[in-house]
């Protein structure tokens, strides 16, 4: 399609089961982390404070920013202000800004001008704009002095993202030039995305014992792909070819790598779910390896900047794939607990040894900081920032449905107020309703993604010109709407099945990947300022091989609770036939490696059921397959 403009937060607002999630986030960790974890408390030196100076507060203000803007929570946002006032006040008079014992430290100044334009876009603080020019001048001379190192060398491309909508307001080509001038101090995502250089698990690259015994972390950099195999930095990086196409003006060719890149990625390193796996780093396409939750928010984001840059669809569809799989699956569904690593297949959450390639035994737990705390301020990203991929703009006269959730929109359009309603229970259920509040007197159009799972529609709206654009998968309605116009899209949710790791198979339905039901006990470990870190068990067989025929799929919808992603009231269950495999067992705390399909079972037949993999905890969805025409 082409580049598209992203709205600013105030135009998109969350509604239905969407916004009762949003809420829950709030009632959680993300409205509690200030009083109960000091990395992100009064003693912040994002405050002025003593405490942690690097990247959490900016990382959980990331998310508590938008957040606490579509709640209307003035409490939180009067919270946030306080960490953005002081950090206005902070910038010197070369441009660099921030605590004083991280000042020459770059990333986490990258991670809190994500904060500022997203505060911008709520306040229109007249400040921000200039603020952020002074810092990427700065950032620009100072490139050209020293080079730029670890973690800051590797997430540039978060930095060209700001610089991308700065210039998106500005128009100025002098920020066209600083993009220029600090790209070239950036780790090259694009070269990289253009050949993937690291199709096996980290592991095949590196000893991590031998590396930790004997070499320290800055000559790591130098001796071994630490940076370049870092799951985060890798999510991280997706944005590249999207934010230098900004100033390279080469659509065709970065829109090409970008797809290329993320197609390698998920070939030799996905799941089902929609993660890359890495624990903490590239660990290839085992179902039993982990994602970090990290990396899940920070997919998400890159996702969203490749949209605006390429408009390409399949980014729509991955971007769905993710938050409607792999996030709410690795957070509780009251927010309380999270976990550091997910895993497709997941038969036990504890603290029991598994082969990731350098993360901690406690990685897997669901607690308030197991591991490591990144995640603990990253999470609260996830759903606030997805919020503002919902719709774009194409031109003055278009606006485009890219992802689905409820919600209304709020803009201009052909140059008229216009409020768009979209009432659906998507991605539970199969239709879109826009209804139509207010609109221009002369005709506009608006676009609808059409699923990449979805051939076959149904499509209404009275006097209205509609058009498929095949190639780009998007409706195209073109009307003079009046108010109570409404568009009416079905697409049918047929059971499909995608094809994984040792030919494993993975059951779909719509957005929605499935996984097996399992019953979960759920055992206190430790509990710390009134968040407990659990340790999840199995109390049901898991080792099932399943019949890969959709004839044989009892598909049963169930009413949509007060918490969407719910296990006991899960809004979808299909039962399935399958066959128990005894000598698929446990290997430690996983599976044993997945048997190659198709397997034989000589075993009688029996129902299984799935839900969600949003709704599970404890899962398999990756299963070995059987014929189902065998004896």
């Amino acid at each position: 399609m082409g580049k598209l403009e992203k709205l600013k937060l105030t135009e998109i607002h969350p509604e239905g089961w969407l916004k009762r999630q949003l809420q829950i986030q709030m009632n959680g960790l993300t409205g509690k982390l200030y009083d109960i974890w000091d990395s992100v408390g009064s003693y912040s030196g994002w405050l002025g404070g003593t405490g942690e100076s690097w990247e959490r507060a900016p990382y959980y203000l990331d998310g508590l920013v938008p957040l606490s803007y579509y709640l209307e929570d003035k409490e939180h946002w009067e919270l946030c202000c306080r960490f953005i006032e002081w950090t206005l006040n902070s910038q010197q008079e070369d441009g660099n800004f921030g605590p004083k014992v991280t000042l020459h430290e770059q990333w986490s100044k990258f991670a809190m001008l994500k904060v500022l334009i997203q505060y911008e876009e709520i306040t229109g603080d007249a400040r921000v704009i200039p603020f952020a020019v002074n810092y990427l001048q700065y950032i620009a001379d100072v490139s050209k002095k020293i080079k730029i190192r670890e973690w800051s060398e590797a997430r540039i491309p978060d930095l060209l993202y700001v610089a991308k909508w700065v210039y998106d307001r500005t128009k100025e080509k002098k920020i066209l030039d600083l993009m220029r001038q600090i790209d070239q101090a950036s780790f090259d995502w694009c070269d990289y995305l253009e050949q993937l250089p690291f199709p096996r698990p980290a592991a095949y690259y590196m000893n991590w014992k031998l590396y930790e015994d004997q070499v320290s972390r800055t000559a790591l950099e130098d001796m071994a792909p630490y940076h370049a195999t870092h799951i985060v930095n890798v999510a991280m990086g997706l944005k590249h070819p999207a934010v230098r196409n900004v100033y390279a003006g080469e659509t065709e060719y970065y829109a090409s790598v970008a797809e290329k890149g993320i197609g390698d990625l998920i070939r030799h390193h996905g799941v089902a779910s929609g993660c890359l796996n890495g624990d903490e780093h590239l660990a290839g396409n085992n179902p039993s390896q982990g994602s970090e939750l990290c990396s899940v928010v920070e997919y998400m984001f890159s996702l969203q900047a490749l949209l605006e840059s390429f408009g390409s669809t399949a980014y729509a569809d991955q971007m769905e794939r993710l938050a409607y799989n792999a996030l709410p699956a690795t957070i509780t569904e009251d927010f309380m607990a999270h976990q550091y690593l997910q895993q497709a297949n997941q038969i036990m959450a504890d603290d029991t040894e598994r082969p990731w390639f350098n993360n901690s035994k406690e990685s897997n737990m669901f607690g308030l900081e197991p591991n490591f705390g990144c995640c603990t301020a990253n999470m609260h990203q996830g759903w606030p920032k997805f919020v503002n991929s919902l719709w774009y703009k194409e031109d003055s006269n278009t606006v485009v449905s890219m992802c689905f959730a409820p919600n209304t929109l709020k803009t201009r359009i052909a140059g008229e107020e216009t409020v768009i309603e979209l009432c659906t229970e998507y991605p539970f259920r199969d239709t879109l309703s826009y209804q139509i509040q207010k609109a221009p007197k002369k005709a506009i159009t608006v676009k609808i993604r059409v699923p990449n799972w979805c051939e076959d529609f149904t499509i209404a709206c009275a006097g209205a010109e509609i058009v498929t654009d095949k190639a780009a998968r998007m409706i195209v309605v073109t009307k003079a709407f009046q108010e109570g116009d409404q568009i009416e899209v079905r697409y049918p949710m047929e059971v499909t099945y995608s094809t994984w790791y040792h030919k494993s198979v993975a059951v779909e339905r719509g957005p929605l990947v499935y996984g097996l039901n399992m019953k979960e006990k759920w055992v206190v470990k430790k509990e710390v300022a009134g968040v407990k870190d659990y340790c999840v068990y199995p109390e049901s067989d898991w080792n099932y091989a399943i019949a890969r025929d959709r004839g044989s799929v009892d598909v049963r919808e169930a009413e949509i609770s007060e918490t969407p992603f719910s296990k006991e009231f899960a809004p979808v269950h299909l039962q399935v036939s399958a066959k128990k495999l005894a000598k698929w067992g446990l290997d430690g705390g996983n599976t044993m490696d997945l048997p190659p399909s198709p397997v034989k079972a000589n075993v009688e037949e029996v129902k299984i059921d799935l839900i969600p993999f949003g709704c599970t905890k404890l899962r398999i969805s990756q299963f070995p397959y059987y014929e189902a025409k065998e004896d």
